[in-house]
């Protein structure tokens, strides 16, 4: 089957030499990944290369509710179109080059993530929302982060309460406004004094993981640990 129908990039189209890839070096090259040094709670790449990581002025002057939040790389083309095909598109075709995307931050996830304390919670869509396109997008993106989670990873145990207009669509206050109480955990002690990773595909103002993580502590989880793929450059509640 390969002689006949060869591997190509999904992006440039171009044949693939190595068995397992799903990206070509070339298009891999393109992809910013984000690196030390980082804020320390927000994970934003910061200005000054020669030091090491700590907390960017933004944090220091208003904590973020989430204790600590990290994304693979810069949310730009070609990662960009791959989560686009996948959230918009249902398309699951792009899963395999975001397995491939995430690998060099998986390393740094089984240092962090400790089993039997720790839970994972996607970010939840609306019923209607996810009727219409089929996927959790968030989900699957938790599957890939953490492929060993089994009963870890807690599909069901945050939910969206009303169906709120897509944040694509605000502006930053609108953001807050659109989202502000639209997330209820519906199983406390699943989650009670527990630390959790909580998965999204794009960190952009920090609006959903902000309310997510006020209604998980809330309900009594111990501490927030956001993860996504991509991060809007500069990107800050």
């Amino acid at each position: 089957m390969e002689l006949i129908f060869p591997a190509r990039c999904c992006f440039c189209r171009i044949s693939l030499i190595h068995r397992g890839e799903v990206v070509c070096p070339e298009c891999l090259a393109l992809i910013h990944y984000l690196h030390s040094p980082l804020c320390s709670c927000c994970g934003r790449e910061l200005p000054d290369s020669s030091g090491g990581d700590h907390l960017c002025g933004s944090c220091l002057r208003k904590p973020p509710v989430y204790a600590w939040a990290r994304a693979v790389v810069s949310y730009a083309s070609p990662v960009s179109h791959l989560l686009h095909r996948l959230k918009y598109a249902s398309d699951t075709r792009a899963l395999p080059a975001l397995v491939q995307v995430i690998a060099p931050f998986s390393e740094v996830l089984r240092q962090e993530f400790q089993g039997e304390s720790d839970r994972i919670v996607p970010v939840p869509l609306f019923s209607t929302r996810l009727k219409k396109r089929g996927l959790n997008q968030s989900l699957l993106l938790a599957k890939i982060f953490f492929p060993q989670a089994g009963d870890t990873l807690l599909a069901d145990v945050l939910i969206r309460t009303r169906n709120t207009p897509p944040q694509t669509t605000l502006d930053g206050v609108a953001r807050r406004k659109n989202l502000r109480a639209a997330f209820a955990v519906s199983n406390p002690s699943a989650i009670r004094g527990r630390r959790i990773f909580l998965v999204d595909d794009v960190l952009t103002t920090g609006t959903t993981v902000t309310e997510c993580a006020r209604a998980l502590l809330a309900a009594g989880a111990r501490e927030i640990w956001v993860v996504t793929v991509a991060r809007v450059a500069d990107s800050r509640e």
